[in-house]
């Protein structure tokens, strides 16, 4: 049986509060498990609970006791993505004795593993693969200069047995299906756009002629949900060997290729990348109050406007919070001497299912936007807390699964209205 997941709540001012395991019973449970005159039926109760423990911490960044230092990938310092993800991390800093190293914006090959070994001589603790462009060869040397490494999914079974290698993130359930995160963004974006009635899309595909596999995978994902959605009975009209635009904006050719697209007859466009880049010349062609445009993308400032518009009308949106801050989770669990919660019971490096929230409709972006906005995270410090196996020592990896991947869009907005 799986331990229960254990609810941790912060008592009285941040600057000094205190974390106490609380369960599924109030405070005054709590207090009269001590007490003389508790009944006998609470007695029993008490002790049958196996998983109730009290644990405090102040979050005041002096937790852990020896500090955690995690080197972070970054494929561009100013994309949106990461720069909602620097914020959380700010965030963690501020809570607990952990800090983070980033990369410069990551070229190639060459900057990925100079980084690496400059992590190395900095001191850190682990890499978290946010980008991976050396495949194999960045995890590998990650571990030969003996830090942790996280993350790259696609090498997931080649280092599932290392025990310097604590796991990744997966929006796969099913452990035999040959599809991953990507291919699902740009299916859900292909359905996405049939269910609100387009009839006829083209795709900006990024750099798949680059052979960048994310690029690859995200196009893979597109087509496929196009037939789905014929298949389904959804008159949404997309032909690859016309409708797609290769390549990235600022360039000639992009800028032509859209430009044609946008004097024709397409009422849809999906961007397999940030697609602000489309807004303006969709403007200049006439048409943001006729074409639906979805995207891989933020709930920030950049789409706001756009999506209470109605010109975006699907963000498939990871989360950060939840998609890739469990990194954290895993990374310090080992570095603090708990590597066996960062591990499936067979031993293996543990993969933690995440969901990707498909945002279609203002209300909801809104929530998410309007919450972070305020500086709530979905994934609190008093969770992190939780997972910390220093902090609580009845947490397992399983718990830590069950927490991410029961997060989905619905539920998270439903507990903050």
């Amino acid at each position: 049986m799986k331990k229960r997941f254990l609810a941790i709540a912060l008592c009285g001012a941040m600057g000094a509060a205190l974390l106490a395991g609380c369960g599924s019973g109030s405070s005054s449970d709590s207090a009269a498990a001590t007490d003389d005159t508790t009944s006998a039926a609470e007695e029993t109760a008490e002790a049958e609970d196996t998983s109730e423990a009290e644990t405090s911490v102040t979050l005041d960044g002096t937790w852990p006791e020896e500090g955690v230092t995690i080197g972070v990938e970054v494929y561009d310092t100013t994309d949106e993505q990461f720069l909602a993800l620097q914020e959380y991390f700010d965030y963690v800093e501020e809570n607990f004795n952990i800090s983070f190293m980033y990369s410069e914006s990551i070229e190639n090959s060459e900057g990925e593993l100079d980084f690496i070994s400059s992590c190395a001589s900095a001191g850190c603790d682990a890499i978290m693969g946010y980008y991976n462009v050396s495949g194999a060869e960045a995890m590998q040397q990650t571990i030969d200069q003996g830090m942790y490494y996280w993350g790259t999914e696609q090498y997931y079974d080649d280092f599932a047995d290392e025990d310097l290698y604590v796991g990744t993130y997966t929006f796969i359930e099913d452990e035999s299906s040959t599809e991953n995160g990507d291919y699902l963004g740009g299916y859900q974006m292909a359905y996405s756009l049939a269910e609100q009635g387009v009839t006829h899309v083209f795709y900006c595909n990024g750099g798949v002629s680059f052979g960048v596999q994310m690029f690859i995978d995200r196009q893979s994902g597109f087509v496929a949900g196009i037939e789905a959605a014929q298949a389904d009975g959804y008159e949404i009209t997309f032909n690859e060997d016309e409708d797609i635009v290769e390549g990235w904006p600022g360039t000639d050719d992009f800028t032509s290729a859209v430009g044609k697209m946008l004097a024709s007859d397409y009422d849809g466009v999906a961007a397999s990348f940030n697609a602000a880049s489309l807004f303006q010349p969709i403007a200049d062609a006439g048409k943001s109050d006729s074409i639906s445009v979805a995207t891989i993308g933020e709930t920030n400032d950049t789409y706001y406007d756009a999506v209470n518009s109605g010109l975006v009308t699907c963000i498939v949106y990871d989360c950060e919070e939840v998609v890739f801050a469990n990194a954290i989770v895993q990374i310090v669990n080992a570095v603090t001497s708990y590597g066996d919660v960062t591990r499936t019971d067979d031993g293996k490096a543990g993969k933690i299912l995440t969901q990707r929230w498909t945002v279609t409709d203002a209300d909801t972006f809104n929530a998410i936007y309007e919450y972070h906005d305020a500086g709530n995270f979905f994934v609190t410090a008093e969770d992190l807390a939780n997972m910390f196996a220093g902090l609580n020592g009845d947490i397992t990896f399983d718990d830590i699964y069950d927490y991410y991947s029961s997060i989905d869009a619905e539920g998270a907005i439903s507990a903050i209205q």
